[in-house]
């Protein structure tokens, strides 16, 4: 940031410059509390509701014929507790770089499963995002029903731009991770 000295005289003003280099490399604390409860809230909110329905979301990772059936069943019971805890860790604020790397590889995985419906044409089931058959009206809005559509890309693409935030600027200063680390002494 450049600092430029007021017409007075007085302390130096920060000022933003079209030819400072840096000015990407800072964000708003606000933003990153943001994105984490955003991002750690919908990673908890569809991993509780698939914990409690695991045939059923087992029956939407069939639908996408991505693995085995076989595989289906473990996998519908392993993925849900990876979110919960990937989405507590991020909602708190710990170890967030990894929690967030964590979702961000989730989140490549369910792009790749909703192109490939898209691409093939196997749209007619639920993106099973919050488990199947969403019947709170909000968990509903963002599964977008029981047809995969781009809306369900956009909303995941918009997940991993708030993930990336979370991933290159780490927790922020509302977080254990802040808490943990010593006070600078000047």
């Amino acid at each position: 940031m450049t600092n430029v000295a007021s017409e007075s005289g007085e302390e130096p003003l920060a000022r933003l410059t079209f030819t400072d280099s840096e000015w990407w490399l800072t964000i708003e604390p606000a933003v990153l509390v943001i994105a984490r409860l955003v991002v750690g809230g919908i990673f908890l909110v569809a991993g509780l509701t698939k914990v409690t329905t695991p045939g059923l979301f087992a029956e939407a990772v069939r639908a996408y014929h991505l693995m085995p059936v076989s595989l289906s069943y473990p996998f519908a019971l392993a993925l849900p507790w990876l979110e919960i805890v990937a989405a507590l860790y991020v909602l708190v604020g710990f170890m967030t770089r990894i929690a967030s790397a964590a979702c961000l590889l989730m989140l490549a995985m369910f792009e790749f499963a909703l192109m490939q419906s898209l691409v093939t044409g196997h749209t007619h089931h639920s993106c099973g995002c919050f488990g199947s058959g969403a019947v709170n009206p909000v968990l509903a809005f963002l599964e977008g029903g029981n047809v995969i559509t781009s809306w369900d890309v956009i909303r995941d693409l918009l997940l991993v731009g708030l993930t990336a935030l979370i991933f290159f600027f780490g927790a922020g200063p509302f977080s254990i991770e802040n808490r943990l680390q010593p006070e600078d002494e000047d």
